[in-house]
């Protein structure tokens, strides 16, 4: 087998593994306004965070201003709540934009949270090209699995793509899309289709870069993948191994890569959400604990590890805590850093990379039988399987069937959740009335143009996410006439 950093991957994508460059910290964070987050913020950085985790409320997903009547009991509850470049520019203030890492967890408005981004950092005085970061801008998973859309998907697509190209063409430290299969597996697929999709859904938006005139390597290097780990500790390291595997062979063989980037898969975990009990909701510490230290042992790039209160809301200030220390426990008062490949050489690890690696060959081939992943999403095949695993899935077994204390706890969760917008109410903000730049990103939407540029344009002018949202719209719209 080949060694750390040597093709295909198996055994990790750096030489020296952790030893030398440690994975990064992150814990999402995003809460009631941009004040709000920007303290959560803050408070993580000075306890040692290393890279930041920006989850949106519901009505910045979907493209509706905290205003809006469709707003109301959302505004802030599950993420901050972001209107205009203003309020995005709140959530930074004292963080400067060049020097942290920043992932968005974001993906029908993905194109309107980074033109937010570059029009900050350019009024914060930082060259965009400094900016560094992922934006998740995964529709296909967000289709499949997920379901916040705005528009069908081939729109979505479609948009997903002009971010990509945008940031090749101009942002060389932005990783322009997190590709998912995580997202999948929480809905109730098994291992193997979790490992199947993510490279699915990368040959996917591989495939249409390519045809709107790029070569693999100059987009593959870009990508970056986002998937999950359950409790079973051995399997799910093993299933990070039989990725990069799979991955850097196909990316050889199908797309004949050149640069070994292209053919690296770099890949940030979030421990999963789906295997967390809203009562006795410490004991989620100890699963969030075993996920985090399946991710490590499959020498993964980033990590965030679950707060024990995150089946009920989004952490409080000492689950995020405690969600951190786990990882600093992890890097500093255990071993798994000290040692480069420390499950290489393992039967029983080699065994279930191959029994993984089979099984998502296999799904991989149903996909091409029925002519790829958009194919599958148009057909509703694929959901369709999934929602028959989701039936199977047992769930937390342990505590949850005991209740006497489930009240105490929610109030104590309730205690810990401290945010300045009362939750979920509508909120009203300064909407500037900008006809002309708004017209513009109709117009090139109905073109076919790239979406991005003339975003950038209608946000350094102040248009919200509702303006935009309903620009692309009508663009589409007209397009379509």
């Amino acid at each position: 087998m080949a060694g750390p950093g040597e093709f295909p991957y198996e055994a990790g994508i750096h030489p020296t593994g952790y030893t030398t460059r440690p994975w990064t910290v992150r814990q999402l964070a995003g809460l009631g306004d941009g004040e709000d987050t920007n303290r959560r913020f803050h408070y993580l950085l000075e306890r040692g965070e290393t890279g930041l985790s920006l989850a949106f409320d519901l009505p910045t997903q979907m493209g509706i201003d905290p205003d809006e009547p469709a707003a109301e009991g959302e505004v802030g509850r599950a993420g901050v709540s972001v209107a205009t470049v203003d309020d995005f520019a709140s959530v930074f203030t004292g963080i400067p934009l060049d020097q942290v890492s920043v992932a968005y967890t974001i993906n029908a408005t993905a194109p309107m949270i980074l033109a937010m981004w570059i029009v900050a950092a350019e009024e914060s005085g930082v060259d965009p090209a400094a900016l560094r970061g992922t934006l998740q801008n995964e529709m296909l998973k967000e289709h499949l699995a997920r379901n916040a859309v705005i528009f069908d998907l081939d729109d979505s697509f479609r948009f997903s793509l002009d971010v990509i190209e945008y940031c090749v063409r101009h942002l060389p430290k932005v990783n322009p899309i997190s590709i998912s299969g995580g997202h999948a597996r929480e809905a109730g697929a098994n291992r193997a289709l979790e490992v199947a999709l993510g490279i699915a859904d990368a040959e996917q938006y591989l495939d249409h870069m390519i045809a709107r005139g790029y070569g693999v390597d100059e987009v593959a290097p870009r990508l970056s993948f986002i998937f999950g780990t359950h409790m079973e500790l051995l399997a799910e390291a093993a299933k990070f191994r039989a990725l990069r595997r799979m991955y850097a062979r196909r990316m050889a063989e199908r797309y004949d890569a050149r640069n070994p980037r292209s053919m690296r898969m770099r890949i940030q975990v979030n421990t999963f959400g789906s295997t967390l009990a809203a009562t006795e909701p410490l004991n989620n510490i100890a699963r969030t604990t075993v996920q985090a230290v399946a991710a490590v042992l499959g020498g993964v790039q980033s990590l965030h590890v679950c707060g024990f209160d995150e089946a009920a809301q989004i952490p409080g200030r000492l689950a995020a805590r405690v969600a951190l220390r786990v990882q600093q426990i992890l890097l500093t008062e255990t071993d798994l850093a000290r040692h480069v490949d420390p499950l290489g050489g393992s039967g029983v690890i080699a065994g279930l990379v191959d029994e993984i690696e089979a099984d998502a060959d296999r799904w991989l081939t149903e996909i091409d039988k029925r002519d790829g992943l958009l194919a599958c999403l148009r057909s509703g095949w694929l959901e369709g399987e999934i929602e028959e695993m989701a039936y199977a899935s047992p769930g937390p077994r342990v505590g949850v069937a005991d209740a006497e204390d489930a009240a105490e706890e929610r109030r104590l969760m309730r205690e810990q959740l401290r945010t300045g917008v009362a939750a979920g109410r509508r909120r009203p903000f300064a909407r500037v009335d900008r006809p002309a730049e708004l017209a513009a990103l109709t117009d090139d939407v109905a073109l076919g143009r790239n979406a991005m540029p003339a975003m950038i344009r209608a946000v350094r002018a102040r248009a919200s996410v509702g303006q935009l949202h309903r620009a692309l719209s009508a663009g589409l719209a007209r397009g379509r006439a």
